[in-house]
C-alpha cells in the first residue's frame, strides 16, 4: 500500500496536473483526508484530487466538502470520467496554475 505522503511526494516530483485515487477498500474517509492534508502541508494547493470507488453518497458529499474535486462511483462511464478530468485540467490551465 502506498502512503499519503508517498502519493504527495510523487505528485510534487512529477509535477502532476491532477491526482486520481481509486479506493475500493472502504478506507476513503481515512486515506483521502490524509492525502489532502499532506498536500496542503507540502504547499500543493492547485492540484485537483478526484476519487473513485464504492463511496456512499454522504461520504461523497463530505469528500467534496473537504476539497475533493470530483467523486466517481459505480456506474460512471469511462467517457464521463475522461470528460470530467479534461475539464478539471483545462480549468487549472486557464487559471495558470
Amino acid at each position: 500500500m502506498v502512503t499519503a505522503e508517498q502519493i504527495v511526494q510523487s505528485a510534487v516530483e512529477e509535477d502532476v496536473d491532477l491526482i486520481g485515487l481509486s479506493v475500493f477498500s472502504g478506507g476513503h474517509m481515512t486515506l483521502v483526508p490524509r492525502i489532502l492534508h499532506a498536500l496542503r502541508d507540502g504547499g500543493v494547493t492547485a492540484v485537483p484530487v478526484v476519487v473513485g470507488g464504492i463511496i456512499p453518497p454522504g461520504d461523497a458529499l463530505e469528500l467534496k466538502r473537504i476539497g475533493v474535486s470530483q467523486v466517481f462511483g459505480p456506474g460512471c462511464s469511462t467517457s464521463e470520467i475522461i470528460s470530467s478530468l479534461r475539464r478539471l485540467v483545462s480549468k487549472q490551465e486557464e487559471l495558470g496554475v
